[in-house]
């Protein structure tokens, strides 16, 4: 038994003196210094400016980098990784610094270029504006753009409009003639790409009610007939329910007959599906006397429909209503017709209106 456990004892002694003899300190003061500083720049090609930095070196346990811009704190990259980091277009010095177990570091500056290309695939649509032949719409789409900018050629100094892809934007021109759009799709660095086209505005000629006379685009044409004479004037009665600038004027001139008056044509016939009644201002000097209107078709007045008011109101603005419940819906009307003192012969007397509109 005795030497049963002396043996044990031998080879108890013997694996903890293996044991120490195995266990050996790392010597840190050792370690080589970091070398061989350097870096990867991987720059996406989407114009983002994003930028992948893959530090790499020799001896290096954990890596520093200071990206170059105005971002203060560095990235702390450990041996293998990387870092990403969002650039403006530009040139920058990319510092990176290496350090290995005993706190020994090497450090290496390397130049970054972040240049933009130009955007591709920019196509441009440009649409006339169907109730205002003064305005255009325009949207755009391209590639790796970051926003557009329109230029409409009023002015070798505009400012211009900045939209982005998905955007409906909208012009309207002060004045008829041919300008130039230029829309520019821009990265946020130097490179774009650009698209010109000429475009002519024109008089807009979309009237239709209400007629307010209030527009100094549209070309109110009146036409007269019986001895009249009717035109857009400036309203010389400010007051009451009417304090528009402008307003119709039909002058019933001395002789004239008494079926005598005028007409405006609608770029479309009056939908009466819903508003079958008509209101119209007017300014008459005196009471009693008959207005008119009169709808007709546009290409044939035999097919017409009329229906009168009464004015009670003398030198001052009255609202009159013409209802045409029970018109035919068959046909189309887009000519409106206004008579002033029906059935008597002209004096000379001039009728202001204002403000024809549809009503319930």
């Amino acid at each position: 038994m005795k030497k049963i456990c002396s043996i044990i004892s031998l080879v108890l002694i013997s694996i903890f003196s293996s044991c120490s003899t195995d266990k050996t300190d790392v010597d840190v003061a050792a370690i080589a210094a970091p070398k061989n500083i350097d870096a990867l720049f991987t720059i996406a090609q989407d114009n983002s400016g994003k930028v992948t930095i893959t530090p790499t070196g020799e001896g290096i346990t954990q890596f520093k980098v200071y990206y170059g811009d105005a971002t203060a704190d560095p990235a702390l990259v450990n041996a293998g990784g990387n870092t990403a980091h969002t650039y403006l277009e530009g040139t920058y010095q990319v510092k990176v610094v290496g350090t290995n177990l005993n706190g020994q570091t090497a450090e290496v500056t390397l130049p970054l270029s972040v240049t933009f290309f130009a955007p591709t695939d920019l196509a441009v649509t440009i649409t006339p504006i169907t109730t205002n032949s003064l305005g255009f719409t325009v949207k755009a789409t391209a590639n790796f753009e970051t926003a557009f900018l329109a230029y409409f050629g009023e002015s070798p100094t505009e400012t211009p409009v900045v939209f982005h892809e998905g955007d409906v934007i909208s012009h309207i021109y002060p004045a008829a003639g041919n300008y130039t759009i230029k829309v520019v799709a821009i990265t946020g660095g130097q490179a774009s790409t650009q698209y010109t086209q000429i475009v002519t505005a024109s008089t807009p000629t979309i009237i239709a009610m209400p007629l307010d006379f209030e527009s100094t685009t549209l070309n109110y044409v009146f036409t007269n007939f019986g001895g009249t004479n009717t035109l857009v004037a400036a309203n010389p009665h400010v007051t009451g329910i009417d304090v528009s600038s402008k307003v119709g004027a039909l002058n019933k001139t001395g002789g004239a007959q008494t079926w005598a008056g005028s007409f405006i044509e609608l770029s479309s016939p009056i939908d009466f599906s819903v508003m079958k009644k008509i209101k119209m201002k007017v300014w008459c000097p005196q009471t009693g006397i008959v207005v008119k209107m009169k709808l007709e078709n546009f290409n044939d007045n035999t097919i017409n429909s009329e229906r009168d008011a009464n004015v009670t109101t003398a030198n001052g603005w009255q609202e009159l209503t013409f209802d045409f419940t029970g018109i035919s819906m068959a046909n189309s009307y887009q000519r409106v017709v206004v008579f002033f003192d029906f059935g008597v012969a002209g004096n000379g007397t001039t009728y202001y209106f204002d403000d024809i509109k549809q009503s319930n």
